[in-house]
C-alpha cells in the first residue's frame, strides 16, 4: 500500500484538484485498507472530484487487482 498504492493516489490527487491533499489521500487510503466497496469509495469522492471520481475509482481497482495479483503470483520481492 505505501510503496504503490499511497504514491499514485496521492499523484491522481493533484492532477485532479491542483494541489496536494494529504487529509483526502489518508482518506482514501484508509477506505481502501478497510475493504470498502468501490461503490462506497466513489460515492465519497464524488463531491471533491465531480466528474473526474468515477474514472479515479476504476484506475485504482484495476491498480489494487494488478497489485494484489502480482503479489500472488511472487512478482513483488
Amino acid at each position: 500500500m505505501e510503496k504503490k498504492i499511497r504514491p499514485w493516489i496521492n499523484k491522481k490527487i493533484i492532477e485532479y484538484i491542483g494541489e496536494p491533499e494529504p487529509t483526502l489521500v489518508d482518506f482514501i487510503c484508509n477506505k481502501v485498507e478497510a475493504g470498502s466497496a468501490p461503490q462506497g469509495i466513489l460515492d465519497d469522492v464524488q463531491m471533491v472530484l465531480d466528474e473526474e471520481a468515477e474514472v479515479f475509482v476504476v484506475k485504482m481497482w484495476r491498480l489494487l487487482i494488478y497489485e494484489l495479483e502480482a503479489k500472488r503470483a511472487g512478482l513483488h520481492k
